[in-house]
């Protein structure tokens, strides 16, 4: 959202001529296909997800793991501890994450961010946009800890964003949002 509203509002569009490996070039030619898009936009999609997060995901402080080790480990921690270790990311690491990542700390850098995320997961997502408010419902499917974790992490940002409200609902596997902005 921020980054292609930049983009679109300083940077005209332009074209590149780019060589691949022949294995490389075939694999993308049948995700195209299968995904029923053109390989031009299923190279612009992965060059929109490296600028927007993958590229500058590692410098945040952002490492992969499989997703059944986190549940794992979250499920070790009593909800208590689940919300006090999101106060603790939101406070510590999330300025410095949103900098690294988006170059600014604002509520549309986290929204921006929060979409990247998602998207970049391969989480199940909604993000609608109503005047100044931004509804998300996610799916993670990790289990009603990790629906805690991002909803007390996500609350504590937008509060100290100055997000002028801010609404979450959870279920075991959906954390759903409305915030004000």
């Amino acid at each position: 959202m921020l980054n292609s509203r930049l983009a679109k509002e300083s940077i005209p569009s332009g074209n590149v001529t780019l060589r691949f490996e022949g294995q490389i070039l075939e694999s993308l030619r049948k995700e195209a296909q299968q995904k029923r898009i053109s390989l031009n936009t299923l190279a612009s999609q992965i060059f929109k997800t490296h600028t927007e997060f993958s590229g500058a995901a590692a410098n945040a402080g952002m490492v992969s793991f499989p997703k059944s080790l986190l549940v794992r480990l979250m499920n070790r921690l009593s909800e208590d501890e689940v919300r006090e270790l999101s106060e603790e990311i939101a406070k510590n690491e999330m300025k410095d994450m949103l900098f690294m990542m988006k170059r600014s700390y604002t509520i549309e850098a986290f929204v921006d961010l929060i979409e990247s995320w998602v998207r970049v997961s391969g989480f199940s997502y909604t993000h609608d946009i109503s005047d100044s408010t931004h509804y998300f419902a996610i799916q993670h499917e990790m289990g009603k800890r990790w629906s805690i974790y991002h909803a007390e992490l996500f609350k504590f940002v937008f509060s100290d964003l100055g997000a002028k409200w801010a609404d979450f609902e959870t279920t075991d596997n959906t954390v759903t949002f409305n915030v004000e902005v």
